[in-house]
């Protein structure tokens, strides 16, 4: 359940704005990180929309009128922008680094039908490396939980860090088989902004990449998510995925799999992206 009284923020569906304008705010914001408050936003009527859908669908090779799992995440990306926008919570939108995503789809989803969604900051964890944290989107059909995402994220933190190091899953030898390839350049990754609404400068132009360390704009995570999981092209119920490293485009990869295993590797046989998948 989300936090309770004025740290729940309430809203219909159509009054969510726009991707382009909630950037922009999350690019002017300027925040101390720290740990972040108990926070949730609760959407009624919530409706994916068909037509972006079919775009989404199209682009990333999934089958037309599908919904895919990595949808989810897209289709209310703006809910995570308004939500850490807010003035009382000590982020800058812009410097989080994405650290992984999970899915679990509880009953099938329908494009006709409404629901009330909720996002809500999870679990905080302070390691080495920053602030850990997730944020947990739930969908919501006549009271009950019928799918939901975890996204985990990372906060850079100014000052002395703890010694505590993040958890790591232990190691699975696997036998991999190629079942997809991927080319990303450039421009696929302003299509895929066009398309999601994800128009973070970091993977637009090489320019826009550069104030915040990169040499070259970094492909979307939730577009390498998407293309592997269209290359699965099979009914999936659960999937978790940790990006490894960031991939800077141009870029190929090899999409690998080996039971519920699944991973991005580079042409040195290195993993961009694991996966487990069920």
């Amino acid at each position: 359940m989300p936090p309770q009284g004025n740290a729940v923020l309430q809203y219909h569906a159509n009054q969510i704005p726009a991707s382009i304008p909630l950037i922009a705010r999350a690019i002017m914001k300027r925040a101390v990180p720290a740990e972040l408050p108990e926070k949730a936003i609760e959407i009624t009527g919530f409706r994916f929309d068909q037509s972006k859908l079919e775009k989404y669908n199209a682009f990333c090779g999934f089958a037309s009128g599908s919904l895919p799992l990595s949808y989810l995440f897209v289709a209310t990306q703006p809910v995570q922008l308004m939500l850490l926008i807010q003035r009382d919570v000590p982020v800058k939108p812009l410097g989080m680094i994405h650290l992984g995503v999970s899915f679990e789809l509880l009953q099938p989803l329908s494009l006709e039908q409404e629901y009330d969604f909720t996002l809500k900051v999870g679990d905080q964890q302070e390691t080495i490396k920053g602030l850990e944290f997730e944020l947990i989107g739930e969908f919501y059909l006549a009271g009950q939980c019928v799918a939901r995402y975890v996204s985990r994220c990372l906060l850079k933190l100014d000052g002395p860090r703890k010694r505590g190091r993040p958890t790591r899953e232990p190691k699975i030898a696997y036998d991999w088989k190629a079942i997809g390839q991927i080319a990303l350049e450039e421009a696929d990754a302003r299509r895929y902004a066009s398309i999601s609404g994800d128009y973070n400068p970091i993977h637009l132009h090489r320019l826009t990449a550069k104030p915040f360390g990169f040499d070259a704009p970094i492909a979307h995570g939730m577009y390498l998510v998407a293309k592997m999981l269209a290359s699965v092209n099979e009914p999936l119920t659960q999937a978790s995925f940790q990006f490894q490293r960031p991939v800077l485009m141009p870029c190929t990869g090899t999409i690998e799999r080996d039971g519920e295993g699944l991973r991005l590797a580079n042409e040195a046989g290195k993993a961009l992206v694991a996966a487990k998948i069920s």
